[in-house]
């Protein structure tokens, strides 16, 4: 029997035969943060007990043992458990709905579901003007950072979690803007994912995209309903290229600007699409969730409190933080900012090798309101270099398959959610762009909110993603015969 002793509630789990705490917690629907998908390797699901911590994902009670914890090491400081809660109704009254339809235009939600990340746009349905905002980090977090772990966590049982999670997500958003927004009515919601993650938010099976031939349940445009609100989820291009780099399209206008052109989304998947006179080539380099924060000892997502701008002078750094508010952890445009920094001043070397005497303990980058001190280490280098090397890599690959130079390309639209905030030249400083590239590089921003937005206000909109889809040729970085060689080739940062 597992004994949960959280402040002055006492709950007991029985333990099932071969399971950990981790798994007795999750099948009881409480949020255990596992980034490494339950590998014992990157210690955010730790819990006190008899005054020690532990990965409650690798310990394993023995039959009949009672197991006491004390405290949770996740959260800011020692955090109750919270449980993962069903899906709540959201609703107008038809009263209301009546009266804000007299008051108000017609709006609809547009929901760009990344891997780490949520963001929402309130749109009024004519225009496409946006009249709120909204986001938060991905709550199936929890059962991994990257896709694959979230493949994993389905395919083993857990898809109806990780569905109700992103439902609950997406429903706090809209509460949190109807809150904003009080007279207004919500006709309509579009949302644009990765094709996995649609693929969670559906209920569907993940197991095609776990594995070769990588077949997915759907790649059509899909209707649904939330919270008795219509749905439509954008249609993709495959299973490692989905609705939110088809909107990243769309909000370019890819199929109508100067071409060749470039689309890089530098989320967690890494995609990226080439425009050319006839025809699109897309493809997914391996990224991982360093540059949103994810898989950094100290990372958050670009939240209040999150360091967003990192100076380093010497061995001294000057942080900003969104909101201007203490800060709480390194989210995507500061981890980038803070390695070109450490590169500058010569506190890493082109290898990533940081100096001696910050190799066991990392570089002390700020201190946290209640004085603790938030570091960068050894590890979250590498996290970045892995990062940027499959970014680099796929790129190269990318104009490789196409028979095209770096020189030939006109523009190339830097997206992603951080991506309107990020300095060009830092990202070629470090080799996450061609430095070839820094030139004709524009960060754009969120493009698949964008382009969301754009689907949900016309028509037109819609008949122009599906054409490009049309034309648009998916090829696996996996199946070219020197990306492994080239990822390797592009680990070091730049001399």
């Amino acid at each position: 029997m597992l004994k949960l002793r959280i402040g002055q509630l006492h709950q007991d789990i029985i333990m099932q035969p071969g399971e950990s705490i981790a798994q007795a917690l999750l099948r009881k629907d409480y949020k255990v943060p596992m980034a490494c998908g339950g590998n014992g390797t990157c210690g955010k699901c730790k819990v006190e007990i008899d005054g020690a911590w532990v990965n409650s994902c690798k310990l394993y009670p023995k039959p009949e043992e009672d197991i006491i914890i004390s405290a949770f090491g996740w959260g800011e400081g020692r955090e109750e458990l919270t449980r993962i809660a069903g899906v709540e109704k959201i609703n107008i009254t038809e009263g209301r709905a009546r009266e804000a339809k007299r008051q108000t235009r017609k709006t609809f939600l547009a929901v760009d579901i990344g891997t780490t990340t949520i963001a929402a746009a309130l749109a009024e349905k004519e225009t496409g003007a946006v009249l709120a905002t909204a986001g938060c980090g991905n709550s199936q977090r929890i059962f991994g950072q990257d896709v694959l772990s979230r493949i994993k966590a389905s395919v083993a049982g857990t898809g109806e979690k990780l569905k109700t999670l992103i439902r609950q997500d997406i429903l706090n958003l809209l509460e949190d803007i109807q809150k904003k927004q009080k007279d207004i009515v919500i006709e309509h919601i579009y949302i644009a994912g990765n094709t996995t993650m649609e693929h969670l938010y559906m209920g569907d099976s993940c197991e095609g995209l776990g594995k070769a031939p990588f077949t997915p349940v759907s790649l059509a445009e899909r209707k649904d309903s939330l919270s008795n609100i219509p749905v439509t989820l954008l249609p993709g291009i495959s299973a490692f290229v989905g609705a939110d780099i088809a909107a990243g399209m769309l909000a370019c206008g890819m199929d109508e600007e100067e071409r060749p052109s470039l689309l890089l989304d530098l989320g967690t998947n890494g995609e990226m699409v080439l425009a050319l006179e006839d025809k699109m080539i897309a493809t997914s380099a391996p990224a991982g969730p360093a540059l949103e924060g994810g898989n950094i000892s100290c990372g958050v997502a670009s939240v209040t409190g999150a360091i967003s701008k990192v100076r380093v002078i010497g061995e001294r750094t000057i942080i900003g933080t969104i909101g201007n508010t203490p800060a709480t952890g390194i989210c995507g445009t500061g981890v980038l900012e803070l390695v070109a920094g450490l590169y500058e001043n010569h506190i890493i070397d082109a290898s990533g090798q940081m100096k001696e005497k910050y190799r066991e303990e990392g570089f002390p980058l700020a201190r946290m309101k209640d004085g603790k001190q938030i570091t960068f280490t050894q590890q979250d280098i590498r996290e970045v270099q892995l990062a940027k090397a499959a970014i680099h890599s796929g790129i190269e690959l990318l104009l490789e398959h196409a028979g095209i130079s770096m020189g030939e390309i006109k523009k190339v639209y830097l997206a992603g959610g951080f991506g309107v905030y990020l300095d060009v030249h830092i990202a070629a400083g470090i080799g996450l762009l061609p430095a070839e590239l820094e030139k004709c590089t524009k960060a754009v921003g969120n493009t698949s909110l964008q382009g969301c937005i754009a689907y949900g206000s016309s028509e037109e909109n819609r008949s122009r993603t599906e054409e490009m889809i049309k034309k648009c040729e998916s090829i696996n970085l996996a199946e070219q015969a020197d990306f492994e060689e080239r990822y390797v080739a592009n680990m070091n940062f730049p001399e």
